[in-house]
């Protein structure tokens, strides 16, 4: 690259830079923003709590816990202390008060959350306070030993979410030149393997139990997060940062945090809390662990939408994009045939039975010096005899940008500029020769290029011999030959010549 190449390329990356520290900025004001009003003065909002009580009791209950807090709880009358004990293992509710002439019995579920039952107890303590009685606080659905305050639920999911988003990224990038099918199955193995781990170690730490339950909500919550993000990368990576404010930004603070308090977020919070993954799925897991599964059915159905909703789209873009590169011969630039050079060095012809008949050389070409010898003696054979020479550069990375796919265009330019010398320098060689060729650049891995090429030409062109002819590796040099010219050795079914 000339310097006046590198000097024009120095203000995109500075305004990268800028916009990287920028977008930064943003991230953390939207997110501290968010997280702080949903959790610097939490207050509950229509919180469901029972009450075993005569009409006028309970009328006196609710006209006191309006007075003290407008808009915090929501009564619902029960006719028994049992009755009301089995809505709250069943999620109906989150607390129930008893009362009875000389005392108030307050019944909380403290493994739904310390938010709720830390606020029930608070209200009704005070209330106790205000009519004279005693108040008895029993709690009917406490936490596990190994999960004292019943946090492990939220703290599970939290730690899937981070590297479900970066599943769903990676493999949008790392399998974006593979087949089609790997759009989709990339997500759902890494989802499937997250539900497995995650659920192993939740329950070894915490003694959650109910392994299948918990790997099979976590796997579904993982997918859920991956393919909605792989499929914003796919269309365009830069709209990762979509899901990053969609699953994280917001997603965070909507849940309620450990303490389950999604019911006391502002309003704008609590409207998205049925919708956005994270909470839905803390809560499934904390009802599968300590009420039976009860009122799962609606987060089960949230996030098999979310899933569901990214494969769909992942199998869309992936039918409607382009084959993978490698799936296909691209077109050849022929070179025209040129007149040797004064003083090229020439082989004589070949002796024997056939010798005259025509050949069709796959070269595997990447610019090395035994590339280069390789292509040079096959360039030098066709002189002598009728033929083809295919030059085949192979272009292939595993990850072909960073995550956030803003690195995408300088890494692109990278490696146009990389192949254009490596068929500039097969051009130089093929013209000393002054033989014709072809030159493809093809997306695949080095011995998979080369395998497929061969295979097309030989289709392509039957009365040529097709023969592969590869320079010694270069990057592997405790191989006698090299990684590439093995695997072509054992794969081919065509002859190979590896050039020392």
């Amino acid at each position: 690259m000339t310097a006046q190449a590198r000097s024009a390329r120095y203000p995109a990356r500075y305004r990268a830079l800028a916009g990287f520290i920028a977008a930064s900025a943003v991230f953390v004001a939207v997110f501290v923003a968010l997280t702080l009003s949903a959790f610097h003065e939490p207050a509950p909002h229509d919180l469901p709590v029972g009450i075993v009580a005569s009409a006028a009791a309970t009328a006196q209950v609710e006209h006191a816990l309006d007075g003290a807090a407008p808009g915090s709880f929501r009564l619902r009358g029960y006719p028994s202390e049992a009755s009301a004990t089995t809505a709250i293992a069943r999620r109906e509710i989150d607390g129930a008060l008893v009362v009875s002439s000389a005392s108030l019995r307050l019944l909380v579920a403290q493994a739904g959350g310390t938010g709720p039952e830390q606020a029930l107890n608070g209200a009704f303590t005070a209330l106790a306070t205000r009519t004279g009685r005693h108040l008895i606080v029993s709690d009917v659905v406490p936490p596990k030993a190994s999960d004292s305050q019943a946090l492990s639920s939220w703290f599970v999911v939290l730690s899937v979410l981070i590297p479900s988003v970066a599943a769903g990224s990676a493999s949008a990038m790392a399998f974006r030149r593979a087949g089609r099918a790997w759009a989709f199955t990339a997500p759902v193995a890494a989802a499937v393997v997250i539900g497995a781990v995650a659920a192993a170690i939740a329950d070894g730490i915490a003694g959650l139990g109910s392994y299948a339950a918990i790997a099979g909500v976590v796997a579904l919550f993982s997918l859920a997060v991956a393919a909605p993000t792989a499929l914003l990368a796919r269309v365009w990576p830069p709209l990762v940062a979509v899901a990053v404010l969609a699953f994280i930004v917001l997603g965070i603070p909507v849940s309620g945090g450990p303490a389950n308090l999604a019911s006391f977020t502002p309003g704008f919070l609590r409207v998205l809390f049925p919708v956005l993954p994270l909470g839905v799925a803390a809560s499934a897991i904390r009802d599968v662990v300590y009420f039976g599964g009860h009122a799962t059915t609606p987060y089960i159905w949230t996030l098999a939408a979310w899933a569901l909703a990214g494969v769909a789209g992942l199998i869309l873009v992936a039918a409607r994009g382009p084959a993978p590169a490698g799936a296909v011969v691209p077109s050849p630039v022929l070179a025209e045939p040129v007149p040797a050079l004064a003083g090229a060095a020439s082989l004589p012809r070949m002796p024997g039975p056939g010798a005259d008949q025509p050949v069709t050389l796959v070269v595997g070409f990447d610019d090395s010096e035994t590339a280069r010898r390789a292509l040079t003696w096959s360039a030098d054979l066709l002189r002598t005899r009728p033929g083809a020479l295919h030059v085949i550069y192979s272009d292939h990375v595993l990850i072909d940008s960073d995550l956030s796919g803003f690195a995408r265009a300088e890494m692109d330019q990278a490696r146009d500029e990389k192949a254009a010398s490596v068929a500039k320098a097969a051009a130089e060689i093929a013209a000393a020769a002054g033989v014709p060729y072809t030159f493809e650049r093809r997306e695949e891995p080095p011995a998979n290029a080369i395998l497929h090429a061969a295979g097309a030409h030989a289709a392509a062109e039957p009365a040529g011999l097709p023969v592969i002819v590869t320079g010694r590796s270069h990057h592997a040099v405790h191989h006698i030959i090299g990684a590439v010219p093995v695997q072509l050795l054992h794969e081919s079914p065509h002859p190979v010549l590896t050039i020392a």
